[in-house]
């Protein structure tokens, strides 16, 4: 079977090794080369204890903030609202309780195969010397913060995450550099991080090519289906015919979609980074200021500090005090952080309102097969997304209920 993949990030590389594993011809085409996007300055986390959504209950209390507010850990560009209020409206509906329940449920599902399917994608590939399992530490000021967001802790706890409450002397003995400012945390020992996002995203590629399969640097700009498969349109009207193609393109995969009858609600999150290539100060672990919204990961490439959200479109230029503010309180954080050399980045997280990726054949459309909009969670279930993939594709009996992230959910 020759099967298109539009989109050479995490997802999509994954994705060719899951399916050439089955014997497909697999070529991937993407307009800027192999990790171009969000997968080049992502966080490393392998975040399987990610089981509750983004939306949650009184959410719509927390748009004005959102609006007044360009620094804070979650901003909406206020140019960008007109055309995010469908996006938006859907994103606060599914901060109803129920909803919330019903993709907890679909969430911890996928994650209780995050580590066993990563495993044995970083065993073939030979790169399980760029995951590192340190556990991750979440610190707040005070006992009382850390009290407050028990109720996530116990949900998590309830879908299997293992974690541990630090206090005082104990914290500090986890991580010296921090602050005495934090008086309380949350350990998670069991999760693990990669030393180089960017580094893992193409040694795979190059395992990948090394299993036969092909890599184009082209822009698609549509899909079409035949009657025999599909076909590929490339700008200055060249074509190509395959048997099936796999939309993994991130944040604009709804480019793709929407004329084949599937307006997805796909949001980018924006994401911002810096990373300090000699920080001068060490972390054992990644370490996460819930309060403040991001991660600070020690990796090969050196420090990073990221996380955080700005809904703003995909054309905006980057707000770059987003990143500087990350930086500053990193720097409250650890005393003595050295930011010289600060290598600040931006990329676009392809969000969907549920927080659940989409991943399936499209309605209408059996042989092209989405993809994306795995949001903070590209990185974690890459490896899942694959095998997902290669079940559905050639007709396996699935271990895992794909139900919950059909696109056609938003048909």
């Amino acid at each position: 079977m020759r099967i298109a993949i539009i989109g050479a990030g995490i997802i999509g590389v994954n994705a060719a090794l899951a399916l050439r594993v089955q014997g497909a011809e697999v070529t991937l085409y993407d307009r800027e080369g192999v990790a171009a996007g969000a997968s080049r300055g992502n966080a490393g986390i392998f975040a399987d204890y990610a089981v509750l959504p983004e939306a949650r209950p009184g959410l719509r209390r927390e748009v004005p903030r959102m609006l007044l507010d360009r620094n804070g850990p979650l901003s909406i560009r206020l140019r960008h609202l007109p055309k995010l209020l469908p996006w938006l409206r859907d994103f606060i509906r599914e901060g109803q309780p129920d909803r919330v329940e019903r993709s907890t449920t679909a969430l911890s599902a996928l994650m209780k195969w995050v580590r066993p399917d990563w495993d044995r994608v970083l065993r073939e590939a030979g790169c399980e010397d760029l995951r590192v399992s340190r556990g991750t530490l979440h610190v707040y000021r005070s006992p009382r913060a850390m009290h407050d967001a028990l109720p996530d802790w116990q949900v998590m706890g309830a879908h299997g995450v293992r974690f541990e409450p630090v206090m005082g002397q104990a914290l500090r003995d986890l991580e010296p550099a921090l602050s005495r400012d934090f008086q309380a945390g949350v350990l998670m020992p069991d999760l693990s991080h990669a030393l180089d996002p960017l580094g893992l995203t193409e040694r795979l590629a190059a395992h990948a090519r090394a299993r036969g399969c092909e890599f184009r640097q082209a822009e698609v700009s549509a899909i079409s289906s035949t009657e025999t498969g599909v076909c590929l349109h490339f700008p200055g009207a060249g074509t190509r015919a395959f048997d099936r193609a796999v939309i993994a393109c991130g944040a604009r995969s709804d480019a793709l979609t929407r004329p084949l009858g599937l307006p997805v609600p796909l949001e980018s999150e924006r994401g911002y980074n810096v990373t300090l290539p000699a920080a001068g100060v060490t972390l054992n672990r990644p370490v996460c200021l819930p309060e403040r919204g991001f991660y600070m990961t020690p990796m090969s490439v050196g420090l990073r500090i990221g996380g955080r959200v700005e809904l703003g479109g995909l054309i905006a230029p980057p707000r770059w005090s987003r990143a500087d503010v990350m930086l500053r309180h990193a720097r409250n954080a650890l005393p003595g952080l050295d930011p010289k050399g600060a290598k600040r980045w931006m990329g676009h997280r392809p969000s969907l309102p549920d927080t659940l990726p989409a991943i399936g054949p499209l309605p209408g459309q059996e042989r092209i097969f989405a993809a994306f909009g795995h949001g903070h969670l590209g990185l974690t279930l890459a490896a899942t997304t694959g095998r997902i993939l290669a079940e559905m594709i050639y007709e396996i009996p699935p271990e895992i209920d794909p139900t919950p992230c059909l696109p056609a959910r938003f048909a």
